[in-house]
């Protein structure tokens, strides 16, 4: 379809927005010189640790500086994530299941990397590193001034057919509990059952400084808002049939209608900084009036439909902003719509004309609609100021009727506004 066609256009084009695109956020660096420099970093979604960062002293500021370990000892995006410079050794080992050694494998590279701060506590804090192999969690112990990596490695043993772990971050963990907290039980059962992951190593560090530290990086990005617009729909109920097979009217026999639509729901942000990616839920509700007359060829019958459809969808989607910035955000959108239909007390009438006598039988309910039914809208718009939504959208032709030999296939374009509650 053509729509469909503009559609994968977009999104072969989004890689050259992604280049231009940047989402400073309130933050700060430390240089080389321990100076904090306090401003605006282009905050990504980092799916890995950055190895590079740029920076803007103001908003307004042309050319952003670029800071790397080279010339940087740490960053932060205030209120979500930070960053601190360390030389660490890093893990080479994998933890995908096809790839598994089958014995330990302790290899390890050394490398000044950022690490981010996950627990900042008096007497120790977490760091974590991911790459393209895994995530990696570190522990800066305050009283000594050394950092050290927790260890786990993951092999494939044979003899047991099974994944088994050695989990060398327990006993770590266990020295450092009897070095500040010597004599608490409860410490020691909290780190012999934690799992080698951020959530688990996050509680078990926070315990270790007392139950006082710092979490430097927030416990989840994140968050909820709420719209609600209104807009136009322009629809067609079209009837189509089987080759050679009878239906209440000829093969591609159309109407259209405009309506207007109202919508609200909401949208749960992936990360409420960057709301790059977020799923929504939208209701909305439209009633769509169709008329259809049709001749015979000899002009003998007329037959006619006039039925108006009152329609509420549920809408579950994901909205991707392929274009992202402060003031404006492009995306694209792709939803399952669950649609729900009622109709009014239509009837099918067909009119015969004999010289001057005219006669006309109805059948009422035909042909028979159904009430539920699923489509698929894709969309497509921007955002403004963070407030206002302007949107196009496509609902491809899904069937009201379950007939064998014919369908009537629903189909509509939409223009909306929406507004963000924030």
């Amino acid at each position: 379809m053509k729509q469909l066609f503009c559609l994968l256009l977009l999104l072969s084009q989004a890689p050259l927005f992604l280049q231009a695109q940047s989402n400073y956020k309130p933050g700060y660096v430390i240089n080389s010189k321990n100076d904090t420099l306090k401003g605006f970093v282009d905050y990504r979604e980092w799916l890995k640790n950055p190895r590079e960062i740029n920076f803007k002293q103001t908003q307004a500021a042309a050319t952003p500086q670029k800071f790397t370990v080279a010339n940087a000892n740490g960053f932060a995006i205030t209120n979500a994530e930070y960053y601190d410079k360390f030389t660490v050794n890093i893990s080479t080992s994998t933890v995908e299941l096809a790839q598994l050694s089958h014995s330990p494998d302790t290899a390890y590279t050394t490398d000044t990397v950022f690490l981010q701060n996950l627990v900042n506590g008096k007497n120790v804090s977490l760091y974590a590193w991911t790459d393209n192999l895994k995530s990696s969690y570190y522990i800066f112990n305050k009283q000594t001034h050394t950092i050290e990596y927790l260890r786990q490695y993951l092999y494939f043993d044979e003899e047991s057919r099974s994944v088994t772990g050695i989990n060398g971050y327990i006993s770590q963990l266990l020295r450092l509990a009897y070095q500040y907290l010597p004599g608490d039980t409860k410490i020691i059962t909290r780190i012999q059952k934690a799992n080698y992951a951020e959530s688990d190593l996050t509680s078990a560090v926070i315990a270790l400084n007392g139950g006082k530290a710092t979490q430097q990086t927030v416990n989840s990005n994140s968050g909820v808002r709420f719209f609600a617009g209104a807009g136009l729909r322009y629809s067609k109920l079209q009837f189509n049939s089987s080759a050679g097979q009878a239906g209440p009217f000829s093969n591609g026999i159309h109407d259209n209608a405009i309506s207007p639509v109202i919508a609200a729901g909401m949208d749960l942000l992936i990360n409420k900084y960057t709301e790059k990616l977020l799923f929504r839920l939208e209701i909305t509700g439209a009633v769509n009036s169709y008329h259809f007359s049709e001749a015979s060829a000899t002009n003998i019958t007329t037959n006619a439909l006039d039925v108006k459809v009152y329609h509420l969808s549920a809408v579950p989607q994901i909205m991707y902003n392929f274009y992202s910035t402060d003031k404006l955000k492009a995306f694209i959108d792709l939803g399952v719509a669950m649609n729900f239909y009622k109709y009014n007390n239509y009837n099918y009438t067909t009119t015969y004309h004999y010289s001057t006598i005219t006669s006309v039988t109805a059948q009422n309910k035909y042909p028979d609609l159904q009430g539920f039914e699923f489509s698929i809208p894709v969309k497509a718009g921007v955002q403004i100021n963070k407030r206002m939504e302007v949107y196009g959208a496509y609902w491809l032709p899904s069937s009201l009727s379950k007939y064998l030999y014919f369908s009537a296939d629903q189909s509509a374009f939409q223009a909306g506004v929406n507004y963000i509650f924030r």
